[in-house]
């Protein structure tokens, strides 16, 4: 990406911010997964009353009416879901630009050439360890690690565009270096993500594997050295993140959110009402989006740490009932960054 491209994008998505115009969905076709990750923010495991295909591609219809550019399709495991590829077809029909989040356990070679014929924006894989046993203790799965390698291989053999993801837990963090390398042989790239959080019920169990604060201090020092920390521009005035103005989430129920971690006030149900209407009507979306704005104030009022550090609101209200609850990993991230980035 130039860095005129990169310019005009931001000032795109600032104006699309101001004008309330949903440039990212989430759609979470399937709670279903084929993996049972220890730190997995889904409670369940299982679809109760699954959103008939019908209803989807409704969404995608209104997506597009809303303005919507980019769609993730994710889960649970996305492929689980019986009209995974129809839907993601029908993304791109619309001319909506699709990025799939996957673990890789239903890529095989068949399947990668149907993920070819969509060509999607980017293919997120999970990868939760540089050694089979330490993605495997995670994902409670032997074999898991094996699978999915042979997925990375699927989808490079096709050149289709591919990211490695991995959830920094207390149980990898040894393996930060080799991931890395991993990631380096592969030439693709790795997202290293400090953040865990609860589950969607509220149970803190997931919280119970991050890092430990010498590994996040070491993972920002990593991240420093090949120029990838994590950074947020606040100003005073402006909002935090997209919450209720450019983003939004639907469950595989149908349930949409103004994120997807929003999870504590639900916009309404496509099932009843259309999503247009949803989006410019629902008082929780207006709400969100003035929380969104509350919180950029209360960080850029902090101090310069906090003011440039990512936070996630909707992750606070998870874990502590509130969006202004600094946790102390984010403290830690927002201290190491600060250290290794200067005085301003």
């Amino acid at each position: 990406m130039t860095p005129e491209f990169d310019c005009s994008f931001t000032l795109f998505k600032a104006r699309a911010h101001e004008r309330s115009i949903p440039l990212t969905a989430h759609l979470e076709l399937t709670y279903a997964c084929t993996w049972r990750c220890a730190f997995c923010y889904n409670s369940r495991h299982k679809d109760i009353a699954p959103l008939p295909l019908r209803n989807w591609l409704a969404v995608l219809d209104d997506l597009r009416s809303l303005g919507t550019l980019f769609v993730t399709l994710t889960g649970g495991e996305p492929m689980a879901h019986p009209h995974f590829f129809e839907i993601a077809r029908e993304v791109r029909r619309r001319h909506l630009a699709v990025t799939v989040f996957t673990n890789g356990s239903l890529i095989d070679s068949a399947a990668a050439d149907r993920m070819a014929d969509i060509r999607p924006l980017s293919i997120v894989l999970s990868l939760h360890g540089a050694t089979a046993p330490t993605h495997d203790r995670t994902t409670g799965v032997p074999g898991s690690f094996d699978a999915l390698m042979h997925a990375v291989r699927h989808l490079q053999s096709r050149a289709l565009p591919v990211v490695l993801r991995t959830p920094m837990t207390c149980w990898n963090e040894h393996e930060m270096d080799a991931l890395i390398a991993l990631a380096q042989g592969f030439e693709i790239p790795l997202r290293l993500d400090p953040a865990l959080t609860p589950c969607d019920d509220g149970s803190r169990d997931p919280l119970d594997l991050q890092m430990s604060a010498s590994g996040i201090d070491r993972l920002m020092r990593r991240l420093s050295a090949i120029g990838s920390l994590p950074t947020s521009i606040r100003v005073p005035g402006g909002s935090n993140c997209g919450v209720g103005r450019s983003t939004l989430a639907i469950d595989p129920e149908g349930t949409v959110y103004p994120c997807i971690q929003w999870r504590h006030a639900a916009m309404g149900n496509v099932r009843t009402t259309p999503l247009t209407e949803l989006w410019t009507e629902s008082a929780a979306r207006k709400e969100a989006a003035a929380v969104a704005l509350q919180v950029n104030g209360w960080l850029v009022s902090r101090d310069e740490a906090f003011a440039t550090t990512p936070y996630c609101p909707g992750e606070a209200v998870l874990r502590a009932g509130s969006p202004f609850a600094a946790s102390h990993a984010f403290e830690l991230q927002a201290r190491a960054t600060q250290r290794l980035r200067g005085p301003s």
